[in-house]
């Protein structure tokens, strides 16, 4: 990558430059080793591109990294510097192999169908993993095991509690949802946040009810309903096609914040929005091939335009 000095006036910038271009080098060490999942997404990697294909040429690859460097060339470690990388690629070899995501065959380590949806993917092999996990032991869906589930997971971002309020409010949702747990953090006032979220309550009632920052609902409820097709995928590549219905109405859900009677609405009529789209069908039901557009004009926040949108969404639906 690149890193760029920006300087506000040319004093400023002599001294950058003095500093940062002309000075000596800073000390770095690698943190490589401390980082489980940078090691798992690049052994999954150089598997997938066929750059490596068994533990001698991993070792040869991190051996030339900036850890693998450090290591060889401390006198302290340059004895067992081999032996100490060759046992943590030993370790992550054995958890990607546990896990489906990596395969031995004859011609060498091969990665599998879900290990190329990981490659292919931003999230952390931990949320793949939990991901695959949680699916392969589903009997049934249910909506907000499935959410607390994915709140459990490093790449959601989370929301938390308002200071020391009572976390009483967010148990008690938890338990009526057929969910309980020993601890009451932040993954769960996420949880319960989505779960109202996607039966369209409001981000303020969210607050207020639960004593949460909810600010930040929308963002935690975009990266679930990413997480969610990331789950379908998931399904797809483990040859279980079940639920694939289900995800796609829930991640339309999250993204949207709707039940799941006004998902075609929200999604076919663009801008139209969860709160008019309610509104509209209060009115008029789920039936709207006899409203005129004049008739949805008198729905507040609609105008010509989206009354035309939505006559057009239902002529061709």
């Amino acid at each position: 990558g690149y890193s760029y000095l920006i300087a506000k006036t040319m004093d400023e910038a002599l001294n950058l430059e003095e500093f940062y271009i002309e000075g000596d080098i800073e000390l770095t060490n690698s943190k490589l080793v401390d980082n489980k999942d940078a090691i798992y997404r690049q052994i999954i990697a150089q598997i997938a591109s066929s750059l490596s294909k068994n533990l001698d040429d991993l070792t040869d690859f991190f051996g030339k990294t900036l850890y693998g460097y450090q290591m060889s060339n401390n006198p302290s470690m340059a004895l067992f510097a081999e032996d100490s990388l060759k046992y943590e690629l030993e370790t992550a070899l054995q958890f990607l192999l546990q896990n489906g995501i990596i395969r031995a065959t004859p011609e060498g380590l091969k990665t599998t169908e879900f290990g190329n949806l990981i490659a292919k993917s931003n999230y952390t092999v931990e949320t793949a993993v939990k991901i695959k996990e949680y699916i392969s032991g589903m009997n049934e869906f249910n909506t907000d095991e499935f959410i607390y589930a994915l709140s459990e997971t490093p790449d959601m971002p989370l929301i938390s509690f308002k200071g020391r309020k009572s976390k009483d409010p967010v148990r008690e949702k938890l338990s009526e949802s057929g969910l309980f747990a020993v601890d009451i953090g932040n993954p769960e006032a996420t949880t319960v946040s989505l779960i109202e979220w996607i039966n369209e309550r409001s981000e303020y009632d969210i607050e207020n009810k639960y004593n949460v920052y909810s600010a930040s609902t929308r963002r935690s409820a975009y990266e679930a309903s990413r997480l969610v097709i990331f789950a379908k995928k998931t399904s797809e590549v483990l040859g279980d096609y079940t639920y694939l219905k289900d995800f796609d109405f829930l991640s339309a859900r999250l993204y949207y914040g709707v039940k799941e009677d006004i998902i075609p609405l929200v999604v076919g009529v663009k801008r139209l929005g969860r709160k008019r789209a309610r509104n509209v069908v209060e009115i008029f039901g789920n039936d709207l091939t006899s409203v005129s557009e004049s008739e949805l004009q008198k729905i507040e926040g609609i105008g010509p335009k989206l009354a035309s949108k939505i006559r057009l969404f239902v002529e061709n639906n």
